[in-house]
């Protein structure tokens, strides 16, 4: 691989870690007053607070399963029957959520079988998921609830899958995603066969293989624009559609923001986040900041939109100092550089 493809490679893989970070604080706010309120504007990362005013969990039972199926574990059970705990109670400024954490798992056992074994695979995502202290997580995406949940009631996960494609469902493949650059042809089996494991349709794979193909562009030397409107031609996915340069010329982001909405589907989370990355994708920075501030579905766009806007940045423009703060850079480092020989084949 080339030091400029390298150089994006890194920028992409590391980004995906800065966006959902950031984003973490205000995950599942629906009002900007309310973040603002207890966020302010958001420039930096931030520790969540214990509670949220629109806080998901008052929205989900917590289930009781067999210990071989609990997701949730002993120590944040409880914060499952507090209405306004906040979903990322207790995690530290610069700590990734479930998804992502659970992509350092996948880029590993890539690494270590020299592709992607579904067996592998789903075997390590099932130890992290239902080992006491395995992941520090308190919210569960519905994927992960509905897989667990169809396992301890003898249902076949992949007959009674999620119907609904969210955000954070694709931020977990972000390793395959990357392995486009080695091998276009298994990175999109790759991703078929791992979705199919979790959500019924197609939504989730057709948006994830999507965004694999316009960061492989960008990681070859593409600026996001150049690929969305030279490269890619409407119909390659529905979210080319929307008139993002005229929401551009406004002033503010409400009308993308009202246009797309805001919460975790892919229907509504791709094009705002295709939207953020060409509005502010030319500063790092600017770009998952503005994304943070939005609220809504805000790390699975945090972790697209991370990927993008790093992959042009490259890995030698991204913020240095907010790079140190992640709470899991060593790991990052570790496995990004194990991750990066495998897909140059070195």
């Amino acid at each position: 691989m080339l030091k400029e493809a390298s150089d994006r490679f890194y920028g992409a893989w590391w980004g995906a870690f800065l966006g959902d970070a950031a984003a973490m604080p205000t995950h599942g706010f629906s009002s900007e007053k309310l973040l603002h309120e207890d966020y302010g504007e958001v420039k930096e990362f931030k520790a969540p607070k214990p509670t949220h005013p629109e806080s998901v969990l008052r929205t989900i039972p917590a289930p009781i399963l067999p210990p071989e199926f609990d997701y949730i574990g002993e120590t944040r059970r409880h914060l499952w029957r507090e209405r306004d705990a906040h979903p990322h109670c207790g995690m530290d400024a610069g700590e990734n959520t479930l998804p992502v954490y659970l992509a350092l798992h996948l880029a590993v056992s890539m690494c270590e079988r020299g592709g992607f074994d579904i067996d592998d695979w789903m075997e390590r995502y099932r130890l992290v998921m239902t080992t006491p202290g395995g992941h520090r997580d308190t919210f569960i995406p519905s994927v992960h609830r509905k897989y667990f949940e169809n396992l301890a009631t003898g249902k076949d996960p992949e007959a009674n899958g999620c119907p609904e494609a969210h955000m954070g469902d694709i931020a977990t493949f972000a390793p395959l995603m990357l392995f486009i650059m080695r091998n276009p042809e298994k990175s999109q089996m790759g991703l078929y066969r791992a979705l199919k494991k979790f959500s019924s349709g197609e939504s989730a794979y057709s948006a994830a293989f999507f965004i694999a193909e316009l960061l492989s562009l960008v990681i070859k030397g593409d600026s996001i624009e150049t690929a969305i409107y030279e490269k890619m031609t409407p119909d390659r996915h529905f979210s080319l559609a929307f008139p993002y340069r005229r929401w551009i010329k406004n002033r503010d982001d409400a009308q993308a923001v009202n246009s797309t909405g805001i919460f975790a589907t892919v229907d509504e989370g791709l094009p705002l986040s295709l939207y953020i990355c060409l509005k502010y994708g030319g500063d790092f920075s600017a770009a998952i900041f503005a994304n943070a501030n939005i609220g809504g579905e805000s790390t699975g766009r945090g972790v697209v939109i991370g990927m993008l806007a790093g992959a042009q940045a490259g890995f030698s423009r991204l913020p240095q100092d907010l790079i140190a703060r992640l709470k899991y850079a060593g790991e990052i480092q570790a496995v990004g550089d194990m991750l990066h020989k495998l897909v140059a084949g070195v």
